[in-house]
């Protein structure tokens, strides 16, 4: 089985290592969503005249003769005891998390500034095992395990297999042999403000299938995703081919619109010099005077010499 036994990793350790993080003189607080908390300042009101609470650079409370709670995202879920200046938040959102500091002022100078900092955790509600188990050549089995949680940042892991316990990732790889019979599995997921557990029970047999579980789904869920993607592209290929293909013909369209005016108004033209050269043929000059001026209607000859001619 992949993993190791469990260390000593407790509360404590964890205390431990939150105090290496956020240095001495940090305090921290976990707090589950829709918790309260109370952050105290350790101030008492006779020692000091004015004090203040911000977070994230901004000011959340005050006091200076009176409590004043300034608009800010605990707007209606804020409160300031004004006897020792601890500041209480009901209603916890994960968005509330972060570093809270206080600072005050007395009669003998500026107070030092304290640091408080506020996780706010979602619950562990739901945790299940999937397994896949798959008969392996030599008969024994290949058995996979995933602890499935509602819950996805912060968590750690413990898996209990028969008499040993083990801390390990979210799933979980170890073999069976037929004679190993039923083995039962626990996995406990657990974060700073809870903890959840699901067990469940897997056996190797010479007629172990494999089983329809959470790695032939994925295995499905890529496939799926990746034909889809596939189609995809080629749709769009083809819808551009298509389009390409349409503005092409309609350009050989345009072109040959294009060619037959111009050769119409070509046609229209040569017609239209013919005809206008064709009036005057039918307006033969009839005399040598209209010859040179032509078009000149025609007179009355007015001697015998002009009708001769």
């Amino acid at each position: 089985m992949s993993g190791g036994p469990l260390s000593c990793f407790s509360k404590q350790g964890i205390l431990l290592l939150s105090i290496l993080h956020y240095g001495v003189g940090i305090s921290l607080f976990n707090k589950a969503v829709g918790d309260s908390v109370e952050l105290p300042s350790g101030l008492e009101r006779e020692d000091f005249k004015s004090m203040e609470w911000k977070y994230k650079k901004m000011v959340i409370a005050e006091f200076d003769g009176n409590v004043s709670l300034p608009r800010s995202q605990f707007e209606g879920r804020l409160e300031m005891n004004d006897s020792n200046f601890s500041l209480i938040i009901r209603e916890l959102t994960l968005k509330d998390s972060g570093e809270f500091l206080v600072s005050a002022a007395s009669n003998r100078g500026q107070s030092p500034t304290k640091t408080i900092h506020l996780q706010v955790h979602e619950p562990v509600s739901k945790v299940a095992i999937q397994k896949e188990i798959k008969l392996l050549a030599n008969q024994s089995c290949s058995v996979w395990l995933l602890c499935n949680v509602s819950v996805c940042s912060n968590l750690s892991y413990t898996w209990e297999r028969g008499n040993e316990t083990y801390r390990d990732d979210q799933q979980i790889h170890f073999s069976l042999s037929p004679a190993d019979g039923d083995i039962s599995v626990t996995c406990t997921a657990s974060n700073s403000v809870s903890e959840k557990s699901a067990s469940a029970t897997v056996k190797c047999s010479n007629t172990t299938p494999e089983y329809n579980t959470w790695m032939k789904w994925y295995r499905i869920y890529i496939v799926v995703a990746l034909g889809v993607a596939v189609v995809l592209i080629l749709t769009v290929a083809v819808a551009v081919y298509y389009c390409r293909g349409r503005c092409n013909t309609a350009d050989l369209t345009d072109d040959t619109r294009g060619k037959d005016t111009r050769s119409n108004s070509q046609v229209m033209s040569i017609y239209e010099t013919l005809e206008d050269l064709a009036v005057p043929i039918l307006n033969k000059p009839q005399t040598l005077y209209d010859k040179i001026t032509f078009g000149r209607q025609p007179e009355d000859p007015s001697s015998s010499y002009q009708e001769v001619l």
